[in-house]
């Protein structure tokens, strides 16, 4: 009798402890799930952190942003390069966006040995061309960069985007990628341009130039939509503006 006992009791034995080690790999599957998951979540929210550049405490004018603000702003774009090669540098009203941002953060970029495209969309000054010399030629129809003085930066001047309409400014941006480490977009009175959502497609993120909360929410209201995501908001002072 004894030894019939036994040998029921065995079978029921094994079978708890297999049931025993099944449940514990799959305790550890869900743990290890669990964590990828909580990886991922932190991931996410740290490349969607909206980076603030508050220029409000300087007493430099808004068009001479200090030059640590310009590395920030660089470190920011660089540690978000993997995932944002084509930023955009915007503002809702004229005169809010300083030429200067683009063109210094550019320059931080470069000198970080990191190949960069300055594109120009403010058609009305070609601002940028004049700050770097560079021949204003008309050529439209075979839009060019052209190296600048600087080591691995070029520039798109914006007269090659005075008729905008007929080129396809996310083409561009898309092509470039292949050929630079970032595309830096200078686009400021985003909110009037008649082609805003073509520009917005040809960035991945952007910087937004503001100088209050309502201009902010106008932006990221207008840009988010089109898959552009804001990953830094420069405030500058309410009286200050670049004309």
């Amino acid at each position: 009798m004894h030894n019939i006992l036994n040998q029921t009791r065995l079978p029921r034995l094994e079978i708890l402890q297999n049931q025993w080690f099944i449940l514990c790999i799959a305790a550890g599957v869900i743990a290890i799930v669990v964590f990828a998951l909580i990886v991922i979540i932190l991931r996410r929210r740290k490349s969607k952190k909206i980076v603030n550049v508050n220029l409000t405490d300087t007493k430099e004018p808004s068009d001479k942003m200090p030059e640590e603000h310009h590395k920030f702003i660089a470190e920011r774009i660089i540690r978000t390069g993997k995932k944002y090669k084509s930023i955009l540098f915007t503002s809702a009203e004229p005169g809010s966006l300083p030429i200067t941002i683009p063109i210094n953060v550019s320059i931080a970029l470069a000198k970080n040995k990191k190949r960069c495209l300055l594109i120009d969309l403010d058609t009305s000054r070609d601002a940028i061309a004049e700050a770097f010399e560079l021949d204003t030629g008309t050529d439209i129809l075979r839009p060019k960069s052209v190296q600048t003085k600087i080591e691995n930066l070029w520039v798109l001047p914006g007269h090659n985007f005075a008729q905008l309409k007929q080129m396809n400014i996310k083409a561009i941006s898309q092509n470039a990628r292949k050929r630079f480490d970032f595309i830096i977009i200078n686009s400021p009175s985003l909110l009037s341009n008649p082609d805003r959502r073509q520009i917005i497609s040809a960035a991945q993120a952007a910087f937004i130039c503001t100088k209050g909360a309502s201009e902010a929410t106008k932006l990221t209201k207008l840009i988010k939509p089109l898959r552009c995501a804001v990953i830094g908001n420069i405030q500058i002072p309410q009286g200050n503006s670049q004309q």
